[in-house]
């Protein structure tokens, strides 16, 4: 299935409608290569938490999860062009209103896009090892232009064992490395693999997006969250993205990389339905 931008572009129109205050909906968009089943045991430890917490009996929190295009589920969902616009404006439609929007690595670069825009179902943001621009240049700290060369190379060659590299790499430095690759390939093997397209276009806009000017019409509660032992999202960038939004607040793991929610599951989990309470309080 294609998508024209045209077409899509009417999404950014959608108006809010009313909700129950107490009722808030917590979204979850995955990164570059994965599916929707990374969220698999953040969202069942987060019911737990909630639970435990007793907070259901005060606010009404439902969880649910938005594919990038050509990936899972949306395998022959493809947006023409394949660019950060059009993916925006492909997942915009699927936002609930008063969201609070998860998005890891590229799907936290499509997150800050729509908050930047002022989607009207947006309430708050929550960025998972994720910033406004990946790639590294003379004044920006990121991934090195080799490296995303090297994985476009090697995506036409392999793109299953490129898939399976770049997971090795967001669990550098873990202890456990091992055990929580095993543990996500499994969750996400439940889902279609990705269109080989997707992938090559995703690579791209991590080559080439910067929205770093954007992040000063983010006007909605943000927190972002690092593994300090990232190599994707360099710990020398959590200053500069700070500086580019003063009113965001930010925690690092210092055990994790670029997946702290599986690293630091039951604390992510903490401060993630901390955040929901606070969003709720302060809107």
């Amino acid at each position: 299935m294609t998508l024209t931008s045209n077409n899509l572009a009417k999404s950014m129109e959608i108006k809010s409608t009313e909700i129950k205050s107490t009722e808030i909906n917590v979204g979850f968009m995955h990164g570059w290569g994965m599916n929707s089943g990374a969220f698999t045991q953040l969202i069942d430890t987060l019911k737990v938490q909630l639970n435990e917490r007793s907070l259901n009996d005060k606010l009404c929190v439902n969880f649910y999860t938005i594919s990038l295009p050509g990936h899972g589920e949306k395998h022959d969902l493809m947006p023409e062009p394949f660019d950060l616009h059009s993916v925006a404006n492909a997942m915009s439609v699927e936002l609930k209103t008063n969201t609070i929007l998860v998005g890891w690595s590229l799907g936290g670069l499509v997150a800050q896009y729509l908050a930047s825009k002022r989607h009207p179902n947006l309430r708050g943001l929550m960025t998972v090892a994720s910033t406004p621009k990946f790639q590294m240049s003379d004044d920006w700290y990121g991934i090195k232009p080799d490296v995303l060369a090297m994985f476009m190379s090697q995506l036409e060659q392999n793109h299953h064992k490129t898939l399976t590299r770049f997971l090795a790499i967001q669990m550098m430095g873990v202890a456990n490395a091992k055990t929580l690759i095993k543990e996500i390939t499994s969750a996400i093997d439940i889902y279609p693999a990705p269109n080989i397209r997707a992938l090559s276009c995703g690579l791209k806009i991590l080559q080439n997006a910067d929205i770093r000017q954007n992040l000063k019409d983010i006007k909605i509660p943000t927190l972002r969250t690092y593994g300090r032992l990232d190599s994707l999202v360099p710990y020398n960038a959590v200053n500069e993205i700070h500086h580019l939004q003063p009113e965001s607040r930010h925690l690092i793991f210092k055990h994790a990389s670029h997946a702290p929610f599986l690293t630091d599951a039951a604390e992510f989990s903490k401060h993630v339905i901390d955040f929901v309470c606070d969003v709720h309080t302060l809107t």
